[in-house]
């Protein structure tokens, strides 16, 4: 069984930031749930994953109106402009099982993507 790393940690403060503003304005199913749902739902930072849903936005969108759409893309391209090795800081050697015996890096502050 794995036990996920930023589930134990938070997301890198930054990340989290850029996603609470945003699910603030157009609302957690459209953020976790619309064409954005891979990084955001399922925590994949890097750049493939995040230019793979700009891309795909339009395919993805489902019932989002354009302000909507607009607001999720705003999300994702300033995600974009956070270094890719703040977003994606779980560490390599990770075992996926002892998420405490590998902390963040001590340069990235962590932060819970939810703040309740």
């Amino acid at each position: 069984m794995s036990i996920c790393w930023y589930c134990h940690w938070g997301w890198p403060k930054a990340v989290a930031d850029i996603y609470r503003r945003y699910r603030d304005e157009v609302g957690e199913m459209a953020m976790d749930f619309g064409p954005a749902h891979i990084v955001w739902s399922d925590e994949n930072f890097g750049d493939e994953s995040v230019k793979f849903c700009i891309d795909n936005a339009q395919k993805y969108r489902g019932e989002l109106t354009d302000d909507e759409l607009g607001l999720v893309m705003h999300s994702l391209n300033e995600l974009l402009l956070v270094p890719e090795n703040v977003r994606c800081c779980e560490p390599e050697e990770y075992d996926g099982i002892n998420p405490e015996s590998f902390p963040p890096p001590a340069n990235i502050v962590m932060s819970k993507k939810r703040d309740y």
